[in-house]
């Protein structure tokens, strides 16, 4: 969480977000991840797929008030990690605590991403793969960041399936400033490249494997 929040309100938003995150959108509701508190701002969870990193990461940017740390881990490394059932051990709590020690506030784009070779957190210097998608998702949230309400408005109306004009129609604006808040917001630039770069994440887990 970035250290611009104060502590008062820190603890608030912890709790809504792991919250938020932990029930599904649905009428049937239950849990979908398992988010864990760890210390006063931070929270820490294990995705499985790379579409799921890469999204999750883009609504933490989005937010204004999050920035992510992410750790990299084979399959065959998760047993290790005291890591059962959605529920994290020590030996994995120490390490989200290393990341938070780097703190990802000071990264690009508030990301930083480390991969775990042994018992240790690497980062681009001691793998370079990952500085391309690094750089990449660091890009991506300055964007998201930086887009304007209307632009991101038009952009996720898009998404679902409105054509331009229909989602005009419903923002009750004409057509050209639909186009125009998606081209300030480089929407269909970033879908692109945020798509890229899950195929990337995807394949250098993959390469980890053999």
């Amino acid at each position: 969480m970035t250290k611009n929040i104060a502590n008062v309100e820190a603890g608030q938003i912890i709790d809504q977000l792991t919250e938020s995150l932990a029930v599904r959108p649905d009428a049937g509701g239950g849990a979908v991840l398992s988010f864990q508190t760890i210390g006063s701002r931070q929270v820490q969870s294990w995705l499985r797929s790379a579409d799921e990193v890469v999204g999750f990461i883009l609504s933490a940017a989005r937010s204004g008030v999050w920035e992510v740390h992410l750790a990299l881990a084979p399959d065959d490394q998760v047993g290790e990690l005291d890591w059962h059932d959605g529920e994290s051990g020590p030996s994995m709590r120490a390490l989200m605590q290393d990341l938070d020690s780097l703190d990802a506030s000071k990264a690009s784009g508030g990301v930083q991403i480390m991969l775990l070779q042994g018992h240790s957190l690497v980062g681009a210097k001691s793998s370079p793969r990952l500085g391309p998608i690094e750089a990449g998702l660091q890009l991506l949230c300055s964007i998201e960041r930086r887009r304007s309400v209307e632009g991101q408005e038009a952009g996720l109306m898009v998404n679902s399936g409105y054509s331009q004009k229909a989602a005009a129609e419903h923002l009750g604006v004409s057509q050209q400033a639909v186009s125009s808040r998606l081209q300030a917001g480089y929407w269909y630039e970033s879908r692109r490249v945020a798509y890229w770069l899950a195929e990337q994440l995807g394949e250098f887990m993959e390469a980890k494997l053999r």
